[in-house]
């Protein structure tokens, strides 16, 4: 009788794929065709906070080289081994020199790593990666300030994506930053002047800026330098502390085939006055946009607000949406700063994300009063009779992020999470033997 030993290594891959962290270290112990299926999942993304399962893991990398080779992501963030090392002396100092050699000789056997985040202000880790290379890095993100950020981007010069977002400007020496030069570049989070040093020629296809005074006579001349990358351009978004009426149009006249833009107000206030301003100002500019696909105008808020939204700003939104999608026929998603967020199924039928209840509530109100077409109510009857497995209209695919999540630097999907925050605590206690 066949068992799974019988299976070829191919579809063996494909099972190990999808099982937990907690069952992949079991299938270690089970035999060697097992824990080599097994080892390069188990270490194929790795979250390292300076505790002990960080020290385990350095050691697996160091003797384990199926391991190290497996590596593909690796997060460091916050832990008490990360710290900024201030002292010069005593067990902790001694301590840290050696948890910054051991994980320095770690990464350095991890050959194939291709996404790195820091996600810590002073985190001593960037001490570790000061003599690392990565022949196969494209993605590299930190909210820190590393001692030698710019040498580590200089060792790299095949990154495709680069966020640097610091607590402080002013920590980056930009001059250390002159000849470098990332060809391949093509999505940034980046402080402003250090935009233009190191991608001037870059075929940029996203830029994250969320830097930008309110001076308002900075806004055209950025804007007027992202220009050099209109034809590439495609995803733009700009975080400020409040809104300016004049960035639209700036935006629109300046980068008309951008695809998505995105403005993220910082200043909490979900109905403030200003609001309704600035939203006659996008409506003013929509005319001139030839390819926009997304336009989110959103405000920064916690996630216990994310999903804080009434089903009259939906009554209200949705005849904002309908008129904008007149204006602007390529427009597809739409997302306002009440927190509604909204697809267009067809023509000018836009529907909102329903994962929030007030969107819900406000989804029946408008089907009982025959605000969709005749074939659309049918579409939804379907949807509701099947409890949504018939779903035609592709209701349940469309899912917008909260406000906090689409100015993060990272964006994360589930898949990411449960690969970085596996809630399998000892997923690696098992040390794997060559």
């Amino acid at each position: 009788m066949p068992t799974i030993t019988d299976l070829p290594d191919e579809l063996l891959d494909e099972i190990a794929h999808l099982l937990p962290k907690k069952t992949l270290s079991s299938l270690c112990t089970v035999s060697n065709r097992f824990q080599s299926r097994a080892t390069r999942w188990l270490y194929r993304c790795l979250a390292l906070a300076g505790n002990g399962d960080t020290i385990k893991i350095c050691k697996v990398l160091i003797s384990n080289k199926l391991a190290a080779i497996s590596v593909r992501k690796v997060l460091l963030w916050p832990g008490l081994a990360f710290s900024r090392p201030s002292l010069t002396g005593g067990p902790f100092y001694l301590y840290l020199s050696a948890f910054y050699k051991l994980l320095s000789r770690a990464l350095a056997c991890a050959v194939n790593v291709e996404n790195i985040r820091l996600m810590f202000p002073y985190c001593g880790a960037s001490l570790a990666l000061d003599a690392c290379a990565f022949p196969n890095l494209h993605s590299f993100a930190t909210t820190m300030e590393p001692h030698t950020l710019a040498s580590f981007v200089r060792r790299h010069p095949q990154l495709q994506e680069l966020h640097i977002s610091p607590s402080d400007l002013r920590s980056i020496s930009l001059s250390e930053f002159s000849g470098i030069s990332l060809s391949s570049l093509n999505s940034v989070c980046l402080p402003q002047p250090l935009l233009f040093i190191i991608s001037p020629d870059a075929p940029l296809q996203s830029v994250l800026s969320p830097e930008i005074e309110d001076d308002n006579e900075e806004i055209p001349d950025f804007i007027r330098h992202l220009s050099r990358y209109c034809t590439t351009l495609a995803e733009l978004h700009l975080c400020r502390p409040h809104w300016n009426a004049e960035v639209l149009m700036h935006v629109a006249t300046l980068l008309p085939k951008i695809k998505s833009f995105t403005f993220t107000r910082m200043i909490p206030g979900l109905h403030h006055y200003s609001n309704a301003a600035f939203l006659e100002a996008c409506e003013t500019a929509l005319p001139f946009f030839s390819s926009l696909g997304q336009l989110r105008i959103e405000v920064a808020r916690s996630r216990e607000l994310s999903g804080f939204t009434f089903a009259s700003d939906y009554r209200s939104d949705f005849k904002m949406v309908q008129i904008w999608g007149n204006i602007c026929p390529t427009l597809s998603v739409c997302a306002f700063p009440s927190g509604t967020a909204w697809h267009r199924i067809e023509d000018n039928v836009w529907m909102p994300d329903l994962h929030h209840k007030a969107a819900i509530r406000w989804f029946f109100e408008a089907a009982s009063t025959d605000q969709f077409p005749i074939h659309v109510m049918g579409s939804l009857q379907q949807f509701c009779d099947s409890m949504g497995k018939v779903d035609t209209l592709g209701l349940l695919n469309f899912r917008s992020p909260s406000a906090m999540e689409s100015i993060g630097l990272y964006p994360q999907t589930e898949e990411d999470e449960s690969e970085f925050y596996s809630s399998d605590s000892d997923e690696n206690d098992v040390e794997i033997e060559e």
